[in-house]
């Protein structure tokens, strides 16, 4: 869904399969202050565990704003 999500909306993101790259899993964890539950989003040095599309609307409006300046 968030993947989907941000397509449509035509944001670029970088996917990590955390089941196949442990190091991927080992960063997931550290800026999701332990979460083992994907997704993990992370914009505007916020972070997201699980997807909430009105949250992340918020957070990709600060990213927007962030690249206008």
């Amino acid at each position: 869904m968030a993947k989907e999500f941000l397509s449509k909306k035509g944001v670029e993101f970088t996917a990590y399969d955390v089941t196949k790259d442990r190091d991927a899993l080992k960063e997931m964890m550290e800026v999701s202050g332990g979460a083992r539950t994907v997704p993990v989003i992370s914009v505007c040095n916020n972070v997201m565990v699980g997807f909430d599309p009105d949250r992340l609307e918020l957070d990709l409006n600060c990213l927007k704003q962030s690249t206008e300046i």
